[in-house]
């Protein structure tokens, strides 16, 4: 899990190339003027929602993990907080695994650590790593964020 900023995410050397790749891309696209909807940015290996939504209590939010892709959560508008679990935890399903969309929930988060992001900020989350997105600590609100999915493939393709 890496927690940035998207200026400054989107030229560190030290990022895969296709996370930077991505990042520029979304840069490019002047994300406070983009509508909610879905952006291809190469076929189905990356790609992007602009969500529009409203934060919800952390306790009413389900933990989540993929299999295939990493996710970019970047805030546009709004305060998110993430809940998130180190790499390694165990991945005790509460429902069978969604294959088509790649998502699975377990109960809860171990030893869970909260993410708080502002507009311009992310989180970028690796495959296998537990997280609760679009929530709270206080009364919900609306927020207004871009999720980013690159599949793990590429990662390893350009390592």
């Amino acid at each position: 899990m890496i927690i940035d900023a998207l200026t400054t995410a989107a030229n560190n050397p030290l990022y895969p190339a296709v996370i930077r790749q991505m990042l520029t891309t979304i840069i490019e696209h002047q994300p406070a003027e983009l509508p909610a909807g879905h952006y291809q940015v190469q076929d189905k290996q990356m790609f992007f929602n602009v969500v529009e939504g409203e934060t919800q209590p952390l306790a009413a939010q389900k933990p989540e993990f993929h299999r295939q892709y990493l996710d970019i959560h970047i805030v546009l508008a709004g305060k998110e907080v993430i809940g998130a679990g180190v790499l390694g935890l165990p991945l005790t399903l509460s429902e069978p695994f969604n294959d088509a969309h790649d998502l699975g929930f377990c109960a809860d988060i171990p030893g869970e650590t909260l993410i708080n992001l502002q507009p311009g900020e992310l989180a970028i989350i690796f495959p296998g790593e537990l997280h609760r997105p679009m929530s709270t600590c206080d009364s919900p609100a609306a927020l207004r964020k871009i999720v980013a999915k690159i599949d793990c493939g590429l990662l390893e393709e350009s390592s």
